[in-house]
């Protein structure tokens, strides 16, 4: 029996002996907390102060977009279910070089908010597809079509301009507007075009152009500068060249810019009437100060003969 002077000396069991005595529920409790029975439960750090994140702001939406106060603006300058410069009576006009009947399937590129398409199928009793580079507009334009009982004779879809998912030989004629400005390679897209149209189908191409001389200023560089997407501009007579090489046999070219200007002129009056009278909410406001800077820019380069519009008429070779 050990003496009161070896019970005071005692070493005390070893510390790895001391969990074995325990309860299961303990040294669970210690495995659960991050220590070891016998050994001094370690003192937490002090927490990091976190770092104050702030939100990033939304992307600017792209240049081309399209929200409703534009295309509320846009309508207001250009009239019901337009966001283009001319109208049903200018989009009537164009379609007659392309010969539409009541039997005739029409291609219309470029359309916007639907208004010529719609226009092409009342004026002509034809069907047209729409198809715009901008969602939002062919979400739009689309709806327009529902609302006039138009949902299945004038439908309006978006496309993609690289790789546009359009019918094989289904239409009897195109109406090609302000697209192939922002195409970079221009054959092959106007020869996508024509795998879309029927033998002999029918071409009316619209569209911006370099002057003849092929002069850039500085309207010019403003204009290019304030363009939503890349353009690509060739002269009249380069994209009447590059039309024929796609496939098609041109019938008419011309340099179009004095019966376009005037018609985008009778526009800007509007422009600098709904400025004054102040009508418009702040955001509409907003949207009808960018529309005009727009149209400014393009107004100048062409007054000072750097930019140009071109219109051609073509078939496609049988």
């Amino acid at each position: 029996m050990p003496t009161q002077d070896e019970l005071s000396t005692a070493t005390p069991p070893d510390a790895a002996s001391q969990p074995a005595r325990l309860g299961l529920r303990a040294r669970l409790h210690a495995w659960w907390e991050g220590y070891e029975l016998g050994k001094p439960r370690p003192v937490p750090a002090p927490p990091k102060p976190r770092a104050e994140t702030k939100a990033a702001p939304p992307p600017p939406p792209p240049k081309d977009f399209w929200g409703p106060e534009r295309i509320l603006v846009g309508q207001m300058i250009w009239g019901d279910g337009f966001t283009f410069p001319g109208g049903g009576e200018f989009a009537a006009n164009l379609a007659q070089a392309l010969i539409v009947t009541k039997s005739s399937i029409v291609m219309d590129v470029g359309c916007g908010l639907g208004g010529g398409t719609r226009t092409i199928v009342e004026r002509y009793g034809a069907k047209a597809h729409g198809y715009d580079l901008s969602p939002e507009l062919a979400r739009a334009g689309d709806g327009l079509s529902a609302k006039a009982g138009l949902d299945l004779r004038a439908p309006i879809a978006s496309f993609d301009l690289e790789a546009p998912d359009w019918p094989k030989q289904h239409f009897d004629a195109a109406l090609l507007r302000s697209v192939l400005s922002v195409v970079p390679d221009k054959v092959a897209f106007v020869r996508l075009v024509g795998e879309s149209l029927k033998r002999a189908g029918r071409l009316v191409l619209l569209d911006w152009a370099l002057a003849e001389d092929e002069r850039q200023g500085p309207a010019f560089a403003a204009y290019i500068a304030g363009e939503a997407r890349p353009t690509y501009l060739g002269t009249v007579g380069q994209l009447t060249y590059l039309v024929e090489t796609a496939g098609f046999t041109v019938r008419t070219t011309e340099d179009y810019t004095d019966t376009f200007a005037p018609i985008v002129l009778e526009g800007w009056s509007r422009i600098e009437s709904m400025v004054s009278a102040g009508m418009l909410k702040p955001a509409e406001g907003k949207a009808l100060l960018n529309e005009a800077q727009l149209w400014a820019r393009r107004i100048a380069a062409m007054k000072a003969g750097e930019l140009r519009v071109a219109r051609i008429e073509a078939h496609k070779k049988a």
